[in-house]
C-alpha cells in the first residue's frame, strides 16, 4: 500500500511537470540507457581475452582460489631456466609452509616462459622469410591456447626440441598451406620439423598489438642454441592466492619490482585496478624501465584503457540521472510531509472534538436518569 501510495504521488508530480521538465526527464533517460550502454561494453571488453583466465580453468571444480601472474623483465635482464628453476624450488617451500597440498597426480601451480627473436626461415618450396620466433619453456600453450589449424602444439614433455609451430601466414608462405606436420624446414641455417599451424587471434586489441606479418614458435632451448645470449623476457604462472595478494607478493618476492614487471591478470578488469589505471593513465604510456612487453601483453594493456574509459562513462552518464531521481524523490516527501503535517492537526483536533461530544452525551444520559 504504502508502494502504491508513493507511486500514485510520483505520478502527480509527473502530470505537473511543464516543457522542461518533461525535456529533463527524456535526458535523464537517455542517459540512462548510454550508462547501461556503457556497463555492457565493459563486461564486453573485461572478455576480449580468453588469455586472461586461464587462472579459472585450471581450478575447475577446486575450492581453491587461484591467480594467474605475468612478469616481464626488461632488455638486457632476462632470466635463465636456471632461475625460473630456482623460483619453483622456492615457491614448492612457500606452499608447503601455508600448508597448501597438491591434489593426487596432480599440481598446485603451472607456469610457462618466453621471448622472441627475429629469425630467418626457409623450405624447400621457398626463399628465405624473416619471421618472429617466439621460444617458449614450460606450458605455454596453456597459457595462450591459439586455434590449432592442423598437427600439435609443443611442449616441454618432447623428447625433441627441434620441433615448431607455425602461423596461417608463415605456413602459406614457405608450403603454400597449412597441413604440414612432418615438413621440415630451416631456421638460421638449422633444420626443425613442423608440429603443428595455428591461427592467430581475432580480437580487435590483438589484431592491434600484434605487427607481426609472419611469426612462429619454438622451443626456448633450441633458440638459445642458435643464438646463446637468448634470455628469458616473460614469465607467467598460475599459483594458489588463498588470500588476496599472496600470489603477487610471491612472485614480487623472487622478482621485485625494480627489476621486473608483473601483473595480476586474475583482476585485471576489478574495480580497484582500473581505478589504478584511470589514477595513471598518462603515465602507463611511459616506459623507463627497459621492459618491451609482447603482444599479448600490449593487448591486454590496450583492453584495460578502454575499459577504463567505460568505467568513467558509465559513472559519468549515470551521475545526472541519480541527480534528477533525487530531486524527484526528495520533493516527493516533501510534499507528502506537508500532507501530514496538515493532517495530523486536523485528525487530532476531530478526535479532541469526538471526545468531547461523547463525554457531554454520557452527562446528559446521567442526568436524565436522575430524574
Amino acid at each position: 500500500m504504502r508502494a502504491r501510495a508513493f507511486f500514485g504521488r510520483l505520478a502527480g508530480v509527473l502530470r505537473g511537470f511543464g516543457f522542461k521538465q518533461w525535456f529533463l526527464l527524456v535526458l535523464n533517460v537517455v542517459l540512462v540507457a548510454a550508462s547501461l550502454a556503457s556497463a555492457v561494453g565493459l563486461g564486453m571488453v573485461s572478455n576480449t581475452l580468453g588469455d586472461l583466465r586461464r587462472a579459472e580453468a585450471f581450478r575447475g571444480e577446486s575450492d581453491m582460489r587461484f591467480a594467474q601472474t605475468a612478469t616481464y623483465f626488461p632488455v638486457g635482464q632476462g632470466k635463465e631456466e636456471s632461475d625460473i628453476l630456482a623460483f619453483r624450488q622456492a615457491l614448492d617451500a612457500k606452499l608447503v609452509e601455508q600448508s597448501l597440498e597438491a591434489p593426487e597426480n596432480g599440481s598446485l601451480y603451472i607456469d610457462a616462459y618466453s621471448t622472441s627473436a627475429a629469425v630467418t626461415v626457409s623450405s624447400d618450396n621457398s626463399g628465405s622469410v624473416q619471421a618472429e620466433a617466439v621460444a617458449v619453456g614450460g606450458e605455454f600453450f596453456y597459457f595462450h591456447p591459439l586455434p590449432l589449424r592442423s598437427g600439435s602444439y609443443i611442449s616441454s614433455d618432447d623428447l625433441m626440441d627441434d620441433l615448431v609451430v607455425l602461423d596461417e601466414t608463415l605456413a602459406w608462405r614457405l608450403f603454400g598451406g597449412v597441413e604440414l606436420t612432418g615438413m621440415t624446414l630451416s631456421i638460421n641455417g638449422q633444420p626443425f620439423v613442423v608440429s603443428g599451424v595455428i591461427s592467430r587471434e581475432t580480437d580487435f586489441a590483438t589484431r592491434q598489438a600484434y605487427s607481426g606479418e609472419a611469426g612462429l614458435f619454438m622451443s626456448y632451448s633450441a633458440l638459445k642454441r642458435l643464438a646463446d645470449t637468448t634470455t628469458i623476457s616473460c614469465y607467467e604462472i598460475i599459483l594458489p592466492d588463498p588470500i588476496t595478494g599472496f600470489a603477487l607478493g610471491v612472485v614480487q618476492e623472487k622478482f621485485p619490482a625494480e627489476t621486473a614487471d608483473t601483473v595480476e591478470n586474475s583482476s585485471r578488469y576489478s574495480l580497484g585496478h582500473l581505478l589504478s589505471v584511470i589514477g595513471s593513465f598518462g603515465q602507463r604510456s611511459m616506459r623507463v624501465n627497459g621492459v618491451i612487453y609482447p603482444h599479448w601483453e600490449n593487448a591486454a594493456r590496450l583492453t584495460e584503457d578502454y575499459a577504463a574509459l567505460l568505467l568513467i562513462l558509465c559513472v559519468l552518464f549515470a551521475l545526472c540521472p541519480m541527480t534528477f531521481a533525487a530531486v524527484i524523490a526528495v520533493r516527493c516527501l516533501v510534499r507528502t510531509y506537508r500532507k501530514v503535517k496538515k493532517a495530523v492537526p486536523e485528525k487530532v483536533e476531530a478526535a479532541i472534538e469526538q471526545r468531547r461530544e461523547e463525554r457531554l452525551e454520557r452527562e446528559y444520559e446521567k442526568k436524565a436518569g436522575g430524574e
